[in-house]
């Protein structure tokens, strides 16, 4: 019996080492496998806390990224490169200013722009989904030129995993 297990134990013993591999970014930094932060203590660039600060503001009626929203979906895009198991929403909003469904579908715009850039960036398509709630969840609940500034914005935020089927949401 011990003769027929040697050639077990000695597989195992090849295969235990690359167990204990640790994921690279691509910088040579450990990377957290809960994606929260960089083992690495030079980045404060988290996931999560960039999710949080991360919100653009567009001009009335136009779903065009400012050079500074640009600059935020790089790091945005740079933090998602090094965690591919992640996966994001951005959501769309707008003014109250013009009718639901064409604040509807400004607000996607918006949505779709900020994916886009991303996706531009190199994160994985199928990782960042959109969604518009024009007009629907306002920021500041005004009637002046600087709500309707706050209300016109991109929003980021973690999908939940049981979207993509990682966790079992239903009792069994």
């Amino acid at each position: 019996m011990l003769k027929q297990m040697l050639p077990l134990f000695a597989v195992a013993v090849l295969i235990a080492p690359g167990c204990a591999h640790q994921k690279k970014s691509r910088a040579g930094e450990p990377l957290d496998p809960m994606g929260d932060e960089l083992a690495s203590k030079k980045s404060d660039d988290t996931l999560p806390r960039l999710l949080t600060e991360t919100v653009l503001h567009f001009g009335f009626d136009d779903a065009t990224l400012s050079a500074a929203d640009q600059k935020s979906l790089q790091r945005l895009a740079e933090a998602m490169r090094v965690r591919p198991w992640a996966a994001i929403r951005i959501a769309g909003h707008c003014d109250e200013r013009g009718t639901e469904e064409y604040n509807l579908a400004l607000g996607q715009r918006r949505a779709d722009a900020s994916r886009a850039y991303l996706v531009a960036l190199g994160v994985p398509d199928d990782s960042v989904e959109t969604i518009t709630f024009g007009e629907e969840a306002p920021v500041v609940a005004e009637d002046n030129e600087a709500a309707w500034a706050a209300n016109r914005r991109a929003e980021f935020g973690p999908v939940p995993l049981e979207l993509f089927g990682y966790l079992d949401t239903e009792a069994k």
